[in-house]
């Protein structure tokens, strides 16, 4: 579409940017048609409509559905960035149905308008007065001559804010004009041209087509169109292989959207400018932005998303044996796949506002204290997620989102309660594990503060719903529930049936480890260890990790203590399915007592892994710069009976460790074991993958995850 910054246009940009309060309704024309959160943080778009008669006004709400809140706020760039937007719809009422015409001679000159003759104009009395002359060098369509004046009062009479406005023209023809906030269309458009239109106006993207001669102005060296294609200065040489040839002709093994070089043609004209694809919306609608206009677009628009990656959670959701990552941010989910080849991530399926309810299922929505939890609840081989709310709502919800092998659909829905059961509350805690071994990842829930005694239930899992098993009103034969009691869920005698470990340090003179052995249908306490746990003395900071130490198929137990002591101590227990034998216990007291290849300390903190994949679980183990003058990340691998280490320090290739890392032990290459980890902090989303000796980089993302087929760097914030 044509990029065009009409003169009566101009006098409106001053008002665009001139207010940062809440946007909201000022006048009876205006409806909002989505809300993202305030307006204070969002970007405004303000749709109107031209040529909408009173009886037009249904179709004109049809055509914003499907052109903007459906049609590019829907698709590809914008639904994933969907977030980043409130959209208020004006219902402006035209006399007259349809817009005024005008025809133009051209004089066998398509592209130069400077010899075109008016051979006529038939006017209609419309809200804005735009009249439509389906000419590519008059931008299809022009305003008459107070269009300008009728858009301002428009907008003023309607908004106190807007960033972006929308103009829909009852017109059934192709075309469109854009620039200086504004993007004009005829309601004959698909809405890839209005998602064409809005890189003119949100981006400041140019036109990358060409048909209009030879470029003769002076240089370019930003944006996306550029007269300089050396590899040293052009604007977007982050994205070019050095084996791409500059100047760069389309050939085979490009990817006509992907592969980035300097290709002859943009801004219209056919020489002397270059563009970075051979083919991209800003040049023919369709395709989605190219990696050059699509980090410029994420970059204009990074602030009003809202987004970042603290909360981010790991399983395999297509079943294809490597971790894919759920993203939640307020009222977003999104899924980033595992790139086999490329050890990279691609988004595969995003949610603004909704998860979309399965068949027969019921929908969710997203909000900002959401706790996620991962788990195969119909048994297909791919992971399904548990959602849990009890702050956002008057009452508290948890639903069952089972995983189509993309996305995620809504199947059950719980508003308050499991019936029969039990009775949500906001201090309410889930653990998931298959405690009756049907291959259907169960829950167990815990509340030991909003009742007047503790709580434990089993709900287990059909595919499609939760039922309740058993609840524990105040005690479980063999243990008496106290408000801080601590579970942990691990199959600790092999029987493939989840059971509990259950510590207590606090509401006791003493301090209580309890093993709770799962019949399917039942729990039994089969071993209370008193204070002790052998060869070691239980405190209330004690910090417990479950997995399969020595391989045998029975869930073992690490238990760290760095606060209680002098130094700090870290005990391996081997689970004999009845109880907890000695294996080690390391202490910080002396390089002989520590961990061989590590030297453990107070500050330490540790997720199972399996870094070998031989099917014992291993630690990583991080210290950042608690105890010392830089960060450490290291492995600490299971012989079956010791541990022995390996660490990285301060760098990870491009990933700077620091103290706001988090980090989740996962497995994105694939085969068995967790030897990978991805890393994040707010701003950072990293992929290290453990090598025999230390970690190495695969990927960094800065801000957003995205991909290119090569970007030499990925965390620049000078180039796009």
């Amino acid at each position: 579409m044509k990029y065009t910054r009409l003169v009566f246009f101009l006098f409106l940009l001053p008002f665009l940017f001139a207010s940062t309060a809440r946007a909201q309704c000022t006048g009876s024309a205006c409806t909002e048609v989505v809300n993202n959160g305030p307006d204070s943080n969002k970007k405004i778009i303000a749709v109107m409509g031209d040529g909408y008669a009173a009886a037009d006004q249904t179709k004109y709400n049809g055509d914003v559905q499907t052109l903007v809140t459906d049609g590019v706020l829907g698709h590809d760039f914008f639904r994933e960035d969907n977030n980043a937007f409130n959209v208020y719809r004006l219902n402006l009422v035209s006399v007259d149905s349809g817009v005024s015409q005008r025809v133009y001679d051209e004089h066998g000159t398509p592209t130069n308008g400077s010899d075109d003759t008016i051979v006529s104009t038939t006017m209609k009395n419309t809200a804005l007065g735009y009249i439509w002359s389906g000419s590519w060098a008059h931008c299809w369509l022009e305003g008459s001559a107070n269009t300008g004046t009728l858009v301002q009062n428009a907008l003023s009479g309607n908004l106190a804010r807007y960033d972006y406005v929308v103009v829909l023209l009852n017109q059934d023809s192709y075309g469109g004009c854009g620039g200086g906030g504004f993007q004009i269309v005829p309601r004959g458009v698909t809405w890839p041209v209005l998602a064409h239109e809005y890189g003119h106006g949100i981006g400041g993207l140019g036109d990358e087509y060409s048909g209009a001669g030879a470029y003769t102005g002076g240089p370019i060296t930003s944006g996306n169109c550029s007269t300089v294609f050396d590899l040293n200065t052009i604007f977007w040489r982050r994205f070019i292989s050095p084996n791409t040839p500059l100047p760069t002709t389309f050939g085979a093994g490009m990817d006509s959207n992907r592969t980035v070089g300097a290709f002859e043609g943009c801004g219209t004209k056919d020489t002397g400018i270059y563009r970075p694809v051979f083919n991209c919306r800003m040049r023919s609608n369709s395709p989605n932005y190219c990696p050059v206009c699509y980090t410029t677009m994420k970059k204009s628009l990074y602030t009003s998303v809202g987004h970042n990656f603290s909360d981010a959670i790991s399983g395999d959701f297509d079943g294809d044996g490597k971790a894919d990552v759920l993203i939640h941010n307020g009222q977003d989910l999104a899924i980033y796949r595992t790139n086999p080849t490329t050890h990279s991530l691609d988004l595969v399926w995003n949610a603004n506002n909704i998860v979309p309810a399965a068949p027969g299922g019921i929908t969710w929505q997203p909000a900002t204290h959401d706790q996620y939890f991962v788990g195969d609840f119909d048994g297909d081989g791919k992971d399904d997620v548990y959602v849990f709310n009890g702050v956002d709502w008057i009452i508290p919800y948890l639903g069952l989102l089972r995983s189509d092998g993309t996305g995620l659909q809504g199947v059950a829905r719980y508003d308050g309660s499991i019936p029969g059961f039990w009775q949500m509350t906001a201090g309410d805690k889930f653990f998931v594990g298959d405690f009756n071994g049907d291959h259907k990842a169960d829950l167990y829930i815990f509340n030991g503060s909003n009742w007047a005694i503790p709580y434990l239930g089993m709900l287990r899992a059909n595919g499609t719903s939760l039922s309740g098993l058993a609840r524990y009103d105040g005690s479980i034969p063999g243990w008496f529930m106290k408000p801080n009691d601590q579970f942990f869920a691990g199959d600790f005698d092999g029987d493939g049936q989840t059971d509990l470990y259950v510590f207590n340090g606090n509401n006791w003179s003493y301090r209580y480890l309890g093993m709770l052995k799962s019949s399917g249908s039942a729990l039994s306490d089969i071993k209370l260890f008193t204070s002790n746990l052998p060869n070691w003395s239980m405190t209330a900071q004690d910090r417990f990790f479950v997995g399969d130490v020595d391989g045998d198929g029975k869930s073992d137990l690490y238990v760290f203590n760095g606060s209680n002591w002098a130094y700090a101590y870290l005990l391996v227990a081997k689970s004999t399915g009845s109880g907890l034998s000695f294996l080690r216990r390391y202490d910080s007291s002396s390089v002989a007592a520590n961990i061989p290849g590590w030297f453990m300390t107070k500050g330490d903190r540790f997720w199972i892994a399996d870094a070998n994949k031989d099917g014992k679980a291993d630690l990583f183990v991080y210290n950042p710069a608690i105890n010392w003058s830089t960060e450490y990340l290291g492995t600490l691998m299971s012989s079956g009976n010791s541990l022995s280490g390996s660490w990285s320090a301060d760098w990870v290739g491009g990933w700077n460790l620091g103290i706001v890392d988090k980090i989740l032990a996962v497995n994105y290459e694939g085969g068995p074991g967790k030897a990978d980890i991805f890393i994040r902090n707010d701003n950072w989303f990293g992929l290290l993958r453990r090598t025999p000796s230390s970690f190495v980089m695969d990927r960094i993302y800065y801000h957003w995850i995205y991909t290119a087929l090569y970007d030499s760097k990925p965390w620049s914030d000078s180039m796009p």
